[in-house]
């Protein structure tokens, strides 16, 4: 028999104990020290009778049972066995994107037992929640001095657009105009993407809010930041924007285009833009609220249904839009502060002038 370790799997410490991993069956377990070492003589597919016949019949005897429960357990997968064609055919689709990727994906894969609360338990169950721990506020505000935006226009001309051209007419623009962007149509682009909607401004108590775009349990975990370079009323610099009272937040820093264009990925029409919007994820706004791995699926979910309300808003206004998610997140946490491990980089939007 011929076996070697699961590549379906990750072993890591916890407690005291190394810990098995298995991310595509969603099972975890302590293994012994003595097993934990014998993985390690089944990198690739080995022989099991020709590694252990040197050792002293007691020694091969006991060794021979860790390797047959590591077996039973699928922490080694025997060559030609139904366990390796899976492996195998798991291997061909993810093995390009490398063993985080596929982790991520199969973590918060759902299972055909996976146990789903209906309505009434999972408002039953946030009841209980808020009752020891206060949600999370869905607006952020850094304090101190901001810059209050122009209110958002009622019936904006923009607006008188149809939806299917506007569709039609979406593209992803990285040639930008000449020309400056306004302070009140900023405004009105931040108050449409990331403000509380005209239609429905009331917060829930425990923290839903409804916006212009969906998001999973009205949670709305994605901040938004904007780096103004060419906006009329503006200085130039990086803001937060606060959607609670329509404000910017100067943070202050300032990056020329070359900068704007290496925390792009060195994507120089990124750092021609005259407006660039950084999008990020509050993960303490979704994971109040959902307690699992799938959660995590859902905040990049969040982010793709706001960028697209972006391109729309954008077009309509007449302005030209890129989205990109080639990042240097580092860089990006550094200038907008960010605590890297409770908020994510997500995402950019430039926007400008169409070129003539």
């Amino acid at each position: 028999m011929r076996a070697k370790v699961a590549e379906h799997a990750t072993l890591f410490y916890q407690d005291g104990a190394v810990v098995w991993d298995d991310y595509l069956h969603h099972r975890r377990f302590a293994i012994s020290e003595t097993a934990e070492l014998l993985c390690r003589k089944f990198a690739e597919f080995t022989d099991v009778d020709e590694l252990l016949a040197p050792l002293a019949e007691d020694d091969r005897a006991a060794l021979r049972k860790v390797v047959d429960e590591l077996v039973e357990a699928g922490v080694l997968v025997v060559e030609g066995s139904p366990r390796h064609e899976r492996e195998r055919r798991l291997l061909a689709g993810w093995r390009d994107w490398g063993q985080a990727a596929r982790h991520f994906h199969f973590a918060s894969r759902t299972l055909v037992d996976a146990p789903f609360q209906d309505a009434d338990e999972h408002d039953a169950a946030l009841d209980a929640k808020l009752a020891v721990r206060p949600a999370p506020a869905p607006f952020r505000s850094l304090g101190g001095t901001a810059v209050l935006l122009p209110p958002p226009s009622e019936e904006p001309a923009w607006g008188d657009r149809g939806l299917r051209e506007v569709l039609l007419a979406r593209r992803t623009t990285r040639e930008f105009g000449p020309g400056r962007m306004s302070v009140t149509r900023v405004g009105d682009l931040l108050a449409v993407l990331a403000g509380p909607s005209p239609a429905r401004s009331r917060i829930g108590r425990s923290g839903t809010v409804f916006k212009t775009s969906p998001s999973g349990g009205g949670r709305h975990p994605v901040e938004l930041y904007a780096h103004a370079r060419g906006v009329d009323g503006l200085a130039p610099g990086w803001y937060h924007y606060d959607g609670l009272t329509h404000a910017l937040e100067p943070l202050g820093v300032a990056w020329e285009p070359a900068e704007m264009a290496r925390a792009a990925g060195d994507q120089e029409w990124v750092g021609r833009a005259p407006l660039v919007l950084a999008y990020t994820g509050v993960l303490e706004r979704t994971s109040w609220r959902y307690d699992t791995a799938r959660a995590y699926r859902v905040v990049q979910m969040d982010v793709g249904h706001l960028s697209q309300t972006a391109y729309l808003v954008a077009t309509a206004m007449g302005f030209g839009i890129g989205f990109t998610a080639a990042l240097r997140d580092e860089l990006l946490e550094q200038a907008l502060r960010c605590d890297a491990y409770h908020e994510v980089v997500l995402g950019m939007s430039a926007l400008g002038p169409l070129p003539e």
